[in-house]
């Protein structure tokens, strides 16, 4: 298991089990919504984790008679389900919670045992989420993009999924810390509330984004734009290759795409140019992993 993105999926599991277990006993204990909201968050992380680590581990099979492209979008369909679980687990249960909690505000108890089982977990999500953060930062410099971008138009949902995850994680503790001290300090008990419905609307939305980018990677998207003006250029460089006058990609996989490109060949050889063209792109490119050429007539010069 050499993907770089399943470091990201296990440092993730591994902290989000020991926080839900944390949280879990901190929100029975003070009985703070904005714990409890946490808590749900914490364990739909987890069960991501666990869909995350499956959709890696499949995704990585080898092509075979059954799948001669091989296994990759079995990672996209496997992220869409952990999209729909943070949806339903962390969003519309955190929310449901911040309403009942602003009808019937619960007794803070145990306040300490909440604010060290945060501060916990704010390190926790912390230490997950710079490991994340550095993975995206190496591939977007393997893309020769930024991570803004990378982050939008990224073809594994892995990583992106659980740098989404850790940052709201991060976040949630923080404001379900805050909403602590001000219950303790100034008596205030809509803040816990309040932190519950922001924790869930910011899960939900996130799902979404994720389920869209999933949907769209399912049913064949294009490479990136910036991604197909380098090849297309690279095309070019070749000699023998005059013209690029279509292309079109999908991506198989997180690592890997297919592309097919009708090109005006200005040479005697053609097969032997193509050949030669399809090693040099696919040696210099590796996300090609399939790249099919086919020679077409220069329609501009036949007009003239």
């Amino acid at each position: 298991m050499s993907d770089e993105s399943l470091w990201s999926v296990l440092a993730a599991l591994a902290a989000n089990l020991t926080i839900a277990v944390a949280k879990g006993v901190a929100a029975a204990l003070t009985g703070s919504a904005a714990l409890f909201a946490e808590t749900l968050h914490t364990v739909a992380d987890a069960g991501n984790e666990v869909l995350l680590w499956i959709a890696v581990r499949r995704s990585a099979r080898p092509a075979d008679a059954t799948h001669p492209l091989g296994y990759g979008p079995e990672r996209y369909y496997w992220a869409l389900l952990a999209a729909a679980g943070m949806f339903v687990v962390g969003g519309a249960v955190s929310v449901y919670q911040g309403v009942r909690a602003l009808i019937d505000p619960p007794e803070l108890e145990a306040f300490w045992v909440g604010v060290s089982v945060l501060v916990i977990a704010l390190v926790l999500d912390g230490s997950s989420r710079l490991v994340a953060v550095r993975t995206l930062r190496r591939q977007a410099t393997r893309a020769e993009t930024t991570v803004r971008v990378l982050l939008r138009e990224s073809p594994d949902p892995t990583v992106t999924t659980i740098y989404f995850e850790d940052t709201i994680d991060v976040l949630g503790a923080a404001l379900a810390l805050v909403a602590l001290v001000l219950h303790r300090v100034l008596g205030w008990e809509w803040p816990d509330a309040v932190a519950s419905l922001i924790i869930g609307l910011l899960l939900a939305f996130v799902a979404w984004r994720m389920a869209s980018r999933n949907r769209g990677l399912l049913s064949n998207q294009a490479i990136a734009p910036q991604l197909a003006d380098r090849l297309r250029e690279r095309l070019l460089q070749e000699a023998g290759i005059a013209e690029v006058v279509r292309m079109e990609s999908v991506y198989l996989g997180p690592t890997e795409a297919m592309v097919a490109a009708d090109v005006v060949v200005d040479c005697s050889d053609v097969p032997a140019t193509l050949e030669r063209v399809r090693d040099a792109v696919k040696r210099d490119t590796p996300f090609v992993r399939r790249l099919y050429l086919t020679p077409v007539r220069n329609l501009r010069d036949e007009a003239a």
